[in-house]
């Protein structure tokens, strides 16, 4: 009798654009991504790196999280940079108004009027205004934790709008020598950006560095029901270990 109202109850949801599944009680499948990394850091002072910071959202619930955590930023949008600056932030914080990607250098950097689509990419489409082309420092993850004496990443968290290949491509001593334990990465399933990073070549990439994936947080659909992007959590069960 349970197994037949979970059933209906299954069905009755479906039909109306819901899915249910049971995600068992391991706390890494939290549909929060930072409360169910808990269960695997074993750091009192973990290290964030939150590449994509936009307004500060993330940046919040991991400073609420992890009051001890170090956290370094980067947000290349002088607009969405300034309005970081204002808030308040623990003092293991650090910004940098930079884009990150698989080279070190200078790039044109799209501002548009809905900031959160602004990238390194122009959109393939969009009914945001282009407001401005503006030159950013590029920096690797590579390159930044060499300059800043950085030995390991405990959560590396990339939004940045079509270029998360680049900048994991950026870090490839880090994946190489397994200092890197988890990703969570925004991957597109149709066209958003020109030039966008593929989500198979994105997920190709985490694999071959030894990377498992954890799970899929909430789906975005197009307007006929095809899936357009999600966030994706990835962790590296060799994380630590010497090649």
């Amino acid at each position: 009798m349970k197994k037949l109202l979970k059933k209906h109850l299954k069905n009755f949801l479906f039909k109306r654009g819901y899915e249910v599944t049971f995600l068992g009680k391991r706390n890494l499948l939290n549909m929060n991504p930072f409360i169910g990394i808990k269960s695997e850091i074993r750091s009192e002072f973990p290290i964030f790196f939150d590449v994509g910071v936009n307004h500060g959202q993330t940046l919040d619930k991991i400073q609420e999280l992890y009051p001890k955590a170090i956290i370094h930023g980067f947000e290349p949008s002088k607009k969405c940079f300034e309005s970081i600056l204002g808030k308040p932030r623990n003092k293991e914080v650090v910004l940098n108004n930079k884009a990150v990607g698989d080279q070190v250098g200078i790039l044109d950097f799209n501002q548009y009027s809905w900031d959160a689509l602004s990238s390194l990419l122009k959109r393939e489409f969009t009914a945001s205004t282009l407001l401005e082309t503006y030159k950013v420092e590029v920096v690797t993850l590579d390159s930044y934790c060499e300059e800043f004496d950085i030995d390991h990443i405990n959560v590396l968290k990339t939004d940045t709008e079509g270029y998360e290949l680049k900048v994991l491509q950026g870090a490839k001593r880090l994946f190489q020598n397994n200092k890197i334990q988890f990703v969570l990465v925004e991957l597109f399933f149709e066209p958003h950006f020109v030039g966008q990073s593929s989500a198979g070549d994105i997920m190709n990439f985490l694999f071959e560095h030894q990377f498992r994936l954890v799970r899929f947080y909430d789906f975005e659909r197009s307007s006929i029901g095809y899936v357009s992007r999600t966030d994706a959590l990835f962790i590296n069960s060799n994380f630590g270990s010497v090649q």
